[in-house]
């Protein structure tokens, strides 16, 4: 690489408008929890599963997206029509005042968030077709920048729930979503950025219309009703296989679709202990955990700012050195999937070092270092997820296998729901040695999961490296 190498305009863009999404993402997601427990009154088990299948349409809506970019708008139109629905689908929030109105309201916000979220970083994607090394250190940037919405979602979350309810959070996210917009249609006309898709007719206007329709609708039916969530899931792992596998030129690219598929594995295993956060662990740290650190009370929602803080910290010092040496994707797999252990390590110790007997609270440090470790496997596992997707996939699909790369995060999603379970509390249950036992029994479990992903992660990369034949 030149020594006066730079990245793409595109870059900073992309990376200022994923960050805003990121951050309305995260303003929501940390208290939604709360606000179908509180607002709604509903049980931890149904409240887990309309959290796990919300947090599952985000990404599943990105497959509607991925095919809607390739075939119909292209990926300047799709964001920006995303962008609007997202604005749209707070705004339907913040006036949503029972269930019924905040799923459909939910539905909005899952595919504007597909839309967005595939396409920036396909986008980005077709800057770096031509340069790999720029590509691994250019997508660790973009990384960096959804760590900074997320950071700054986290902080303001259970502030603005605290005192202005979900309906201060749908607002602020509304706001802010709407200068992502401003930035990323004005960022293109500044540096006139290549579109891609220059001409589009209106039967293919039409069509992304009918699409995006059918993912509002898709995504109320399976939040609202997670009775239909195992068929609809079923159905989408199938027809993720048959998109991975259409039309597949060569066996070279037979080989590549088929490491793909088991990278998806590996992140459906990673992202079923990574949504914990949003549910089991989140209630955890509300209702035994000291949320006294260094004099300062923090919210339940503050926590878990540890996580994001180690990606943007760690982020930019991997930026770096993967500018200087390369190391493999699966090799990284590895890496992180092993560190993912001692996160529920740290929470089994915080539950014991408090006296399972005993009514003291978990002291709130073991929470951070357990988030601290979260951002670590996350670094190895998540942030190279997109820049896996770009670099296997066959030309002209590379907005399809982006959606397929997020819904199987939406997969992981849904599964992590099911295993929220585990620790949910029974209505009425309060004391606090019964709580800690119900919690160091799902953390248990959680942690003997990562440790079968672990092995699992081992014997997919020896698979993968022989079946491509290099290191991958």
């Amino acid at each position: 690489m030149p020594e006066n190498y730079s990245h793409p305009k595109a870059l900073p863009i992309c990376f200022l408008t994923e960050m805003w999404e990121r951050f309305g993402y995260m303003l929501l997601s940390m208290s939604m929890v709360f606000i179908l427990i509180q607002r709604f009154d509903l049980p931890d088990t149904r409240a887990n599963l309309i959290v796990g299948s919300y947090s599952a349409m985000l990404y599943v809506s990105s497959v509607f997206a991925g095919l809607m970019a390739d075939r119909l708008i292209g990926y300047y139109r799709s964001i920006i029509v995303g962008t609007i629905i997202l604005i749209v689908g707070y705004g339907y929030l913040a006036i949503a005042m029972d269930l019924n109105n905040f799923c459909i309201a939910l539905g909005f916000v899952c595919t504007g968030t597909g839309l967005v979220k595939t396409n920036v970083g396909s986008y980005l994607g077709e800057n770096y077709r031509n340069d790999e090394k720029g590509r691994q250190s250019g997508f660790t940037i973009f990384y960096v920048g959804i760590n900074l919405g997320a950071i700054l979602g986290i902080s303001m979350s259970g502030y603005i729930y605290q005192h202005f309810s979900g309906v201060g959070l749908a607002l602020t996210a509304m706001c802010m979503l709407s200068l992502g917009l401003a930035i990323f249609y004005g960022g293109f006309k500044l540096y006139r950025l290549e579109i891609f898709t220059q001409g589009v007719s209106l039967k293919k206007w039409s069509l992304a219309i009918m699409v995006t329709t059918i993912s509002i609708i898709v995504s109320l039916l399976v939040i609202y009703i997670p009775t239909l969530s195992n068929i609809f899931f079923i159905a989408i792992v199938l027809v993720s296989l048959y998109l991975c596998f259409s039309k597949v030129a060569s066996v070279v690219e037979f080989k590549k679709a088929l490491a793909f598929i088991m990278f998806l594995v590996i992140a459906i295993l990673f992202y079923l202990l990574y949504y914990q956060l949003f549910m089991s662990l989140n209630l955890l740290i509300d209702r035994i955990v000291d949320h006294q650190i260094l004099g300062i009370t923090l919210p339940t929602q503050a926590f878990i700012i540890a996580d994001p803080l180690t990606v943007l910290i760690g982020g930019v010092l991997l930026s770096i050195v993967w500018k200087k040496i390369t190391i493999s994707y699966s090799t990284q797999n590895i890496i992180g999937m092993f560190i993912l252990i001692f996160m529920f390590a740290c929470v089994i110790a915080g539950i014991y070092t408090s006296g399972l007997s005993s009514t003291r609270l978990v002291n709130g440090w073991w929470i951070l270092l357990c988030y601290i470790i979260l951002g670590f496997a996350e670094l190895f596992v998540m942030a190279i997820g997109l820049s896996i997707t770009t670099y296997l996939a066959p030309k002209g699909k590379t907005g399809s296998y982006m959606g397929l790369w997020l819904v199987n995060a939406g997969v992981g999603a849904y599964f992590a729901a099911m295993i929220a379970n585990i620790s949910a509390v029974p209505k009425g249950v309060k004391d606090i040695t019964v709580l800690k036992s119900i919690y160091l029994h799902g953390a248990s479990i959680y942690m003997y999961i990562a440790i079968g992903a672990f092995l699992f992660t081992l014997l997919a990369t020896m698979f993968i490296r022989r079946l491509l034949s290099q290191e991958v």
